[in-house]
C-alpha cells in the first residue's frame, strides 16, 4: 500500500493544467513540488525506518527558488519505542542554465529537526543537476553535502557532524513537478 502512495500522488499532480510561463520571465513565479518517501525494515540490525517528507517551492526570480519542506520520521529498534522527529527544512536554490533542458543549481538548506528530548539543527550546500523532462516534470539529482549539522539534547553536551565532499556513490534522484 505504501508503496503505491508515491506513484498515485505524481500521477494527481500531473493531472493538473499547467499554464504556460512567460518567455521574458523564465520559470519566476511558477510553483513546484517534490517530496521524500522511505521505508526500510532491516532484520540484521532489527531497524525499521519511515520518513516522508513534502516539499513545495517557487521560484521567486528565473533562476532563484525558495521553499519548504516539513516531514515525520520514525526509527525503531528492535523492541524499543519508535523514535519519532518532525523537520522543517526551508532551502534556497540557485539555478543556471547549460542548455535548454540542462541546469545545475546549487542548494542551500537549514534542516531544524525536533526529537523527544533533543533538538537537531544545521547548515547544508548541495550541488546538483536538473533535467527538464517538458514543462511540468523534471528530473533531478543532488549529490554530496557541505554543512555541518548539530544535535542538541535537553540534558548533556550537543554533538555536531561535518559533511564535506562529492559522493557519486550515494546520488539522490528526485522527480521535480512544475505548476
Amino acid at each position: 500500500m505504501k508503496k503505491l502512495f508515491l506513484p498515485l500522488a505524481l500521477l494527481l499532480l500531473l493531472s493538473f493544467k499547467v499554464a504556460a510561463q512567460d518567455d521574458s520571465k523564465g520559470l519566476q513565479g511558477a510553483w513546484w513540488a517534490l517530496g521524500q518517501l522511505e521505508y526500510s525494515d532491516d532484520e540484521a540490525t532489527d531497524v525499521s525506518k519511515f520518513g516522508i517528507m513534502p516539499v513545495i517551492g517557487t521560484f521567486i526570480s528565473p533562476t532563484v527558488t525558495v521553499g519548504l519542506g516539513v516531514g515525520y520520521n520514525s526509527t525503531t529498534v528492535g523492541e524499543a519505542d519508535a523514535i519519532d522527529a518532525i523537520t522543517l527544512m526551508p532551502l534556497v536554490r540557485k539555478y543556471w542554465n547549460i542548455n535548454e533542458k540542462f541546469y545545475i543549481f546549487g542548494q542551500a538548506d537549514a534542516p531544524v529537526v525536533i526529537y523527544d528530548g533533543a533538538t537537531g539543527y544545521g547548515l547544508n550546500l548541495r550541488p546538483g543537476i536538473d533535467f527538464f523532462v517538458s514543462n511540468v516534470l523534471t528530473l533531478e539529482a543532488t549529490f554530496g553535502q557541505f554543512g555541518y549539522n548539530v544535535v542538541s539534547p535537553d540534558e548533556g553536551d550537543s554533538v555536531g557532524t561535518t559533511s564535506l565532499g562529492f559522493d557519486s556513490m550515494n546520488v539522490n534522484f528526485g522527480i521535480k513537478l512544475l505548476f
